[in-house]
């Protein structure tokens, strides 16, 4: 019997050996390389989406001493000349790109050049504070028609045209996140504001923003209909009252995320009165002297991730006004804190994502079979945890191993 197999039939076979998707999460770059040789149609679906996400850093760590005489020269454009040499026509496969705050105009008018349909684009400002780019920003960004995805870092540009109504960000941006966490961002002086300011209702195509000063806020309290997902990036200078304006004539988002933010009375109320929240982050903030007895209920948040000095009480409490919770997110340092007893309802998935629970938040855990199931997502030396703790002798929960290497404890008894 000929059992051998044309060379066709065996591209065919790699060609749909596994999810591509599957392989970029758990294989690094010279695992791809290996594997793409095994194949030319799997190679040819590997080119695609490696070159998909580029870095211009990877180049300059490869490159230091070319990039330093480049910098120095001011020819720092001419990178853009080794990425067209080395990738040819396989530039076309780019649509996601970072950059540093060392981009200049001409650089910009040859990145837009070269990569004019990009949709995805990352620029990053110093490490240690806030930089501006001066015209270069506006220079990046102003012919990039199809961008969508915006991330910024460490940049806190102003402008002092206000009033000409000049827009830095093109209209196709449907995503713009803001990471300045090193120096206030808020209304500057007559005549000087900051770039994101000028974000206003005419940005019709956003569906997720990064909201850092109350000008954004003003500009956005009329309503975002497309809008969806937002974080409030509060520095100190945020205005509780607009923000509460703003969310009200916004209930139509389903994703939020506070960061930095003075948390008072209203505004957590604002929040549990969404009828269509389905997702809400508290990663960090200021809770002092917040004490309320009465919350409403909510019926639409399923997803609760808290990361602050919230009061456990005032948790709780949050925790029982979510009717329909499917998942509490928490780091365990501030999990060992809560009192499960004050918990009315059972929880779908418990997801400890940061730091080593107690033992006696484990016996809790156990004893109340308050979850459906517990992500031990993040824990060094998980083997050792387990054994110490005596996890497989629970009596309501068994550790199962996910294929991530990642464990959860899936509940198997209900308590009485």
């Amino acid at each position: 019997m000929d059992i051998k197999q044309s060379n066709y039939d065996q591209a065919v076979n790699w060609e749909y050996l596994t999810n591509m998707s599957t392989l970029l999460r758990y294989l690094n770059g010279e695992s791809l390389v290996e594997l793409s040789k095994c194949c030319k149609r799997y190679r040819n679906q590997l080119e695609k989406r490696v070159l998909d996400n580029f870095s211009i850093y990877a180049w300059e760590r490869n490159n230091m001493k070319t990039y330093r005489e480049l910098k120095q020269s001011g020819k720092i454009e001419e990178v853009l000349e080794f990425m067209k040499t080395d990738l040819g026509s396989k530039i076309k496969f780019i649509k996601k790109l970072k950059l540093s705050y060392e981009v200049d105009c001409k650089f910009a008018e040859k990145l837009v050049k070269l990569l004019p349909d990009i949709k995805f684009l990352s620029l990053y400002g110093y490490d240690d504070y806030d930089c501006s780019l001066g015209q270069d920003l506006t220079a990046v960004l102003k012919y990039m028609k199809h961008l969508e995805h915006l991330y910024i870092s460490g940049i806190d540009e102003t402008i002092d045209d206000y009033s000409t109504k000049k827009q830095i960000f093109p209209k196709s941006i449907k995503y713009l996140r803001i990471d300045v966490n090193h120096i206030i961002v808020s209304d500057y002086g007559d005549g000087e504001l900051s770039i994101y300011d000028t974000i206003d209702t005419s940005y019709i195509n956003l569906y997720s923003l990064t909201i850092v000063s109350n000008r954004m806020i003003q500009n956005l309290s009329l309503g975002m209909p497309n809008l969806k997902e937002l974080e409030i990036r509060d520095n100190g200078t945020l205005n509780q009252s607009k923000i509460v304006e703003f969310l009200k004539a916004n209930r139509q988002l389903k994703k939020i995320t506070t960061n930095f933010l003075n948390y008072d009375e209203e505004i957590i109320k604002t929040m549990l009165f969404s009828k269509y929240l389905e997702h809400w982050s508290t990663l960090s903030g200021s809770w002092k002297g917040i004490e309320i007895n009465n919350l409403p209920s909510n019926y639409s948040i399923k997803y609760l991730k808290i990361y602050s000095d919230i009061p456990t009480s005032l948790t709780c409490k949050i925790v029982n006004s979510c009717k329909n919770l499917e998942t509490l997110d928490t780091d365990s340092e501030y999990f060992n804190k809560l009192d499960l007893l004050k918990f009315k309802r059972r929880i779908n998935v418990l997801n400890l994502s940061w730091g080593v629970p107690a033992f006696k938040a484990i016996n809790e855990i156990d004893s109340s079979s308050l979850f459906n199931q517990v992500d031990l997502c993040r824990i060094y030396s998980i083997e050792k945890y387990i054994d110490g703790y005596n996890l497989d002798k629970l009596m309501n929960y068994k550790p199962v191993r996910l294929i991530s290497g990642a464990y959860i404890l899936k509940l198997i008894n209900i308590a009485d």
